[in-house]
């Protein structure tokens, strides 16, 4: 059984409460939140009994806090990890880790010395039939890997669309759809078959790069106040795996209709098999002449349920004090990993889609 930890959450939006309500739901002990606004904070903090909410993040690395939860806007993370790493505590920190791959590198490395326990929230893994996928791949019935393609789709961002710390470069870093949706494909994919991206050549596109704001909700024109939104609404990247394999992926948040459609198809030379997290029971598993057969994996719970059962990984090897050779949580070198691919994306598509190795 894992013992039950002292927890310190930075960040009180949305996300944070997937993490509150799996936390607690795990018996571990949420002592402080924090947030910039008290107002917020508190409210947060009546919601799930936190005891303590401050708007200073000095709180949240006092003696008897042994496990940090970022939840903040990426571009925050590398200095609060770097903090809390420092005062000797291990971080659980929401995707993207970093926006810069040598900063991740640097963490990485400095959890690593200090003998604590990082890790990046990419939930995906931790759907049943996503477990299952990967265990299928590492069959030799399947065959070397040679196809790897497809997307990742959301509404969220078609106008009008309220305006948040995501379209605000101070707060999400330069890049919005690659590193909000597309970290998680590009980890899935590493996660699934082992293999690294090497290279990739990408576009990327802001359809609506001036917009007007009004009342708190940007739309495409008429009154209201300029805002310039150079971030991107939808990526194409094509990528090269480090055994020869190709592929590619669509990065949409402006695609209507589709509220989290996270798609993903890979053939070998015996097999082919595929996934969406709209229907994430299901995995499909074809071969030539033969059609696809349909696995149904009926006792996952969806997507709070990820949430919890990559907390249980991650709180084992904290109480373990070390990464299990075995782990299925990403850790801050995944971290690492998948900054390098969503930089090298962003560097191809400000040189006209010139193939970047991701380094």
């Amino acid at each position: 059984m894992v013992n039950l930890m002292k927890v310190a959450l930075i960040g009180t939006g949305l996300i944070a409460n997937t993490h509150a309500q799996a936390l607690q739901s795990l018996g571990h002990e949420l002592l402080v939140c924090v947030n910039r606004s008290q107002e917020r904070g508190q409210a947060f903090a009546q919601q799930w009994n936190i005891p303590q909410c401050s708007t200073a993040f000095q709180e949240a690395l006092s003696d008897e806090i042994e496990v940090v939860h970022i939840c903040t806007p990426p571009a925050l993370h590398y200095e609060m990890i770097k903090a809390a790493l420092l005062a000797g505590k291990h971080v659980v920190c929401e995707k993207p880790m970093c926006i810069e791959p040598t900063h991740a590198q640097e963490l990485a490395k400095l959890a690593q010395d200090r003998q604590l326990i990082g890790a990046v929230v990419f939930n995906v893994r931790f759907h049943e039939a996503s477990q299952h996928a990967k265990a299928k791949l590492a069959d030799p019935a399947f065959g070397p890997i040679r196809l790897i393609h497809g997307a990742y789709l959301q509404e969220f961002h078609a106008l009008p669309d309220a305006y948040s710390w995501r379209y605000q470069p101070e707060l999400a870093g330069p890049m919005r759809a690659v590193t909000e949706i597309g970290s998680h494909w590009i980890d899935l994919v590493r996660y699934w078959t082992g293999l690294e991206v090497e290279a990739v050549s990408a576009q990327f596109e802001a359809f609506d790069p001036e917009r007007k704001l009004r009342e708190g909700v940007m739309h495409r024109g008429g009154e209201g106040e300029l805002l310039k939104v150079p971030s991107e609404d939808v990526a194409m990247l094509s990528l090269r795996f480090s055994n020869g394999a190709i592929g590619n992926v669509v990065l949409s948040e402006v695609s209507h209709g589709r509220g989290n459609r996270l798609e993903l198809e890979i053939s070998g030379t015996q097999q082919s098999l595929w996934w969406n997290n709209e229907h994430p029971y299901q995995l499909h598993v074809g071969e030539k002449f033969q059609g696809f057969k349909t696995f149904t994996y009926p006792f996952g719970d969806g997507f709070g349920q990820t949430f919890k059962a990559s907390f249980e990984a991650i709180y084992r090897d904290i109480e373990l004090g070390a990464i299990s050779p075995d782990h299925t949580y990403a850790s801050f070198e995944d971290g690492y990993r998948n900054a390098a691919v969503c930089m090298a994306a962003m560097r191809s598509s400000e040189r006209d889609g010139k193939w970047v190795r991701c380094e």
